[in-house]
């Protein structure tokens, strides 16, 4: 007897850049799922319609990037606690029409941090290069698992700021602070604690980008995260400076780890999983 095929997509604006599609694919071919993982370009003016739309088709979930994910919360009927306190959402599952949202975004990247360093999240000192979504998701799940100390530079301030104010509000153990990104007095003291860099600003996306903070601040041990999926002068500048160092893949791969989970109630099949993710990488 045939099963019917799966249904899962990528919603964002724009997602043609993304290799989410062969990673996802793959784990379902290794699972011997039948499904399908497409992707949907939606205007944020569109996002009400477009999930109106997948629900009538019959989507039994999806992913969510920018600028959607706190612009979808409205639109669930329920969302975990972890979503609820980084006020983001990157995986939707349709249960008989009642539609949960999840984030996955921490859990990937502590997964990650793990896999790569041996490092555990508890206990540890966190610096964050800027404020984004992705920072906001990360550095929340953080401080909500037991993150001692974390620390916010960004170009603007007050975003800095006023996501340290989230942070000690969501777990009140854990010492926050924000700053200004050329705050260099704060950032030497910061990498000075730290056991973990994590550079989620866009800078780096393009040749020629500035560095987001002096490579000279950089120590010899210390583990850096580069959320770009792939190696930056930034992140060159770091092994040089004896840090150990990881692009963005592994926060990539285990947080579609997550979503399959979510998705399906099964361990992901890492290993398809990556082997997939690397190989569109490298096209």
């Amino acid at each position: 007897m045939q099963h019917a095929v799966r249904k899962y997509a990528l919603l964002g604006w724009p997602v043609g850049h993304s290799v989410s599609p062969p990673m996802q694919e793959a784990a379902f071919r290794a699972a011997g799922i039948p499904a399908a993982y497409t992707l949907r370009p939606v205007p944020p003016e569109r996002l009400s319609a477009e999930i109106h739309s997948l629900c009538t088709q019959g989507f039994d979930g999806w992913n969510i990037t920018v600028p959607h994910k706190q612009r979808i919360i409205p639109f669930l009927d329920e969302v975990d606690p972890e979503a609820r306190a980084a006020g983001s959402v990157n995986t939707v599952v349709n249960r008989d029409g009642r539609l949960i949202g999840c984030s996955t975004d921490g859990c990937g990247m502590a997964a990650a941090v793990r896999e790569s360093f041996g490092l555990n999240v508890k206990d540890s000192a966190v610096v964050f290069l800027g404020a984004g979504g992705a920072a906001r998701a990360v550095s929340i799940y953080f401080a909500r698992h037991g993150a001692k100390r974390i620390w916010i530079f960004n170009r603007t301030l007050e975003r800095a700021c006023a996501l340290a104010e989230d942070i000690a509000r969501c777990a009140p153990g854990v010492r926050a602070e924000g700053a200004a990104l050329d705050a260099r007095d704060r950032q030497k003291v910061a990498l000075a604690e730290a056991d973990l860099l994590i550079q989620a600003t866009s800078l780096g996306l393009h040749d020629g980008d500035p560095a987001p903070m002096p490579p000279e601040f950089l120590r010899p041990g210390l583990a850096v995260v580069e959320m770009i999926y792939r190696p930056t002068q930034f992140l060159r500048d770091a092994a040089r400076a004896g840090c150990r160092t990881a692009d963005g893949r592994g926060m990539l791969l285990h947080q579609g780890a997550e979503s399959f989970r979510i998705w399906t109630g099964r361990p992901a099949p890492i290993e398809a999983m990556r082997h997939a993710l690397d190989q569109a990488l490298t096209q």
